[in-house]
Formats: structure tokens, sequence, C-alpha cells
């Protein structure tokens, strides 16, 4: 089982461990963050700390901020992962469905129960969060976020750094811009 860190710690965080720790692929090393939080993982410190720990042989990483407006920071975090060389294995819940012709790129979170289906598309460090619906042909951005039991219909677009707030519903064939934000229970028609 290989070692990774959390980068960011919070309430998304906890999600994300809890379903690395239900894959059984990885092995929680700890977080860091800007400070400490009560917690069962070890604080590692700021990201000061890790091109250290990559130089010591833990190489994957999982971004562990949510969204919450923060889609920029979520790329400055993946950005300087990437720059010190980890890996951003793609995190999906073993109560998650994913479609074998889905395109998941790297450092994307699939939450429980989640449904990615035929054909669709999941952009960098993207979330895909508990009881979402990503139905066939959609394609999500980078950075974006599709919030819990928000539903993309039929070939939906959602553009970069975007945010589909929770119980939405975005009907066939629409497209959600970069940096837009639908509220949560929203319609899309």
């Amino acid at each position: 089982m290989e070692n990774i860190i959390l980068a960011g710690y919070g309430g998304h965080a906890r999600s994300v461990a809890d379903c690395i720790e239900r894959q059984r692929e990885f092995n929680i090393i700890g977080y860091t963050d800007l400070k400490k939080y009560e917690s069962p993982y070890t604080y590692l410190g700021n990201d000061d700390v890790l091109k250290k720990c990559y130089d010591n042989g833990i190489h994957n990483a999982a971004i562990c901020i949510g969204y919450l407006g923060k889609g920029e920071l979520r790329q400055n975090i993946y950005l300087s992962l990437k720059k010190i060389g980890f890996n951003l294995p793609v995190i999906i819940d073993p109560s998650a469905i994913v479609s074998k012709s889905a395109q998941i790129n790297e450092g994307v979170f699939i939450g429980k129960g989640a449904i990615v289906n035929a054909e669709a598309k999941i952009g960098k460090a993207a979330i895909i969060n508990s009881n979402a619906l990503v139905e066939h042909g959609c394609s999500v951005g980078n950075f974006a976020h599709i919030a819990v039991s928000a539903v993309l219909c039929g070939q939906v677009k959602v553009g970069d750094f975007a945010f589909v707030g929770a119980s939405s519903t975005i009907i066939q064939h629409r497209e959600i811009h970069r940096n837009q934000i639908i509220p949560a229970g929203s319609v899309v028609r």
C-alpha cells in the first residue's frame, strides 16, 4: 500500500480521507494546512514541508480543500504539488458508480453514491460530491465542483472553476460557464 498526504484539512478533507480509507489503496501519512486541527491524522506542518515529504519517498497527495469559491485555490495547490512531482490519484468512494467509458483526470474526487455515466469527462481536480449524478456525455471542467445530490442531465457542459450547488438540476444540453455559481436547489432549463 502506497503512502499519501492530505493537502489541506477541514470538512471536505474528512470526506476525502474516509473514501481513501474505504478504497484501501493508500495509507494516509498525515495532512498539511496553515494550522493544526483536531484530527485522527498527523499534522505535518504547512505546505513548506511538502517538498521534504516528497524527498522522503511520499509521492502521492490528495487535494482536500473543498470548493466554496476556492476553485482557484485548488488550482494553486494542484500546481504546487505537480511542480514538486506529486502524483494526484483519483479518489473514488467504493459506493460510487463510474462508467468504464468515462474519462476521469488526475486529482478528481468522486464521493459516496455518486454516479458518473457513460462518456462523461471530468477535468483535473474536480469534485463530484456525494450522491451527485453526472449523466452521459457531460463534461465537468478543471477544478469545478458538483455538490451533494446535484444532477447534470445528459450532455451538460460545466466550465472550469464552476460550482453547481447542492440538489440543483441542470437540464440536458445546457452550459454552465467558467467561474459560474449555480445556487443550491436551482433548476437550469
